[in-house]
């Protein structure tokens, strides 16, 4: 019987043309192939309610329990159910709920992180608002996912990638009206020590700067520029702002000229040049 890791190596095939089609991918190739654009895409067609009387997680824990046979997953699927049973009562339990989520995230349970982090997504949309204080805790739980083992295993990382574009996604009506704060929240994990790590946040949190009012846009670029005082974030911080004006194919972004208009400001040049470390790269 073919296992988990049978399954993984078979996606991981170099299926390209020529004489090494069956070569193996490697770590680079496999995280190049994520693709953040798509993952917002596609959940412009997740459906608008949860099923009459329930919650977007009880839904999503009992569809996760048909696709998903791990015994640490059926063990949780068990333990969960009865505080989800309706929407006013995951509101009710949700500290409890979201506790026992991100002590999930362990590697020694990996056949159950993808289930894990679709719930922690499908919390978000039933508490909206009220989730964003968990948001700190999410980002140290996935530092911690990272440095135990996951950020050198591509499937995982994507699973990581597609949970937290699904939580921006839900909450950008929220998210967008403290730009500063979800920087600042988000600060371990923008600058984390592997660069497609960074790149990849980079990339999703360029969603919320796009659709932020300019008054919250300014605040960001500015909550930005203050960071790269530091070296080591001068990187993050470049890719944060490109992919902010980046659109499809290389193209810049229909609103990428409110991110341009900002950064050429004389007073966030005038910003630049006083920096601690003089003239900044932008």
């Amino acid at each position: 019987m073919a296992t988990p890791a049978d399954a993984r190596a078979v996606k991981s095939l170099n299926t390209s043309g020529g004489r090494k089609k069956f070569v193996f991918k490697n770590l680079a190739q496999k995280v190049n192939e994520i693709d953040i654009s798509g993952f917002f895409k596609s959940l412009e067609k997740v459906k608008p309610e949860p099923s009459e009387g329930s919650s977007f997680f009880r839904d999503c824990l009992v569809e996760l329990r048909e696709l998903n046979t791990a015994e640490d997953f059926i063990s949780f699927y068990e333990e969960m159910l009865p505080f989800v049973q309706t929407l006013p009562l995951v509101i009710e339990q949700k500290e409890i709920i979201f506790t026992k989520l991100v002590s999930r995230l362990q590697m020694d349970a990996r056949l159950s992180l993808d289930a894990i982090l679709r719930l922690i997504a499908a919390l978000s949309r039933d508490l909206l608002e009220d989730f964003i204080p968990f948001l700190p805790r999410i980002v140290n739980s996935l530092v911690a996912l990272l440095e135990n083992g996951a950020k050198k295993d591509a499937d995982i990382i994507k699973q990581i990638f597609s949970s937290w574009c699904e939580i921006l996604m839900n909450l950008q009506k929220y998210l967008v009206r403290d730009i500063e704060g979800i920087l600042r929240d988000t600060l371990d994990l923008r600058y984390h020590p592997k660069d497609y790590i960074n790149e990849l946040m980079s990339e999703s949190m360029s969603f919320l700067l796009r659709n932020a009012r300019n008054e919250q846009l300014e605040k960001g670029i500015n909550r930005i520029l203050s960071e790269v005082a530091d070296p080591a974030k001068q990187d993050g911080a470049v890719d944060l702002l490109y992919y902010a004006m980046r659109g499809t194919s290389g193209s810049l972004h229909s609103k990428a000229g409110r991110v341009l208009s900002f950064l050429l400001k004389d007073s966030t040049l005038s910003f630049c040049d006083n920096s601690p470390q003089g003239k900044s790269p932008f």
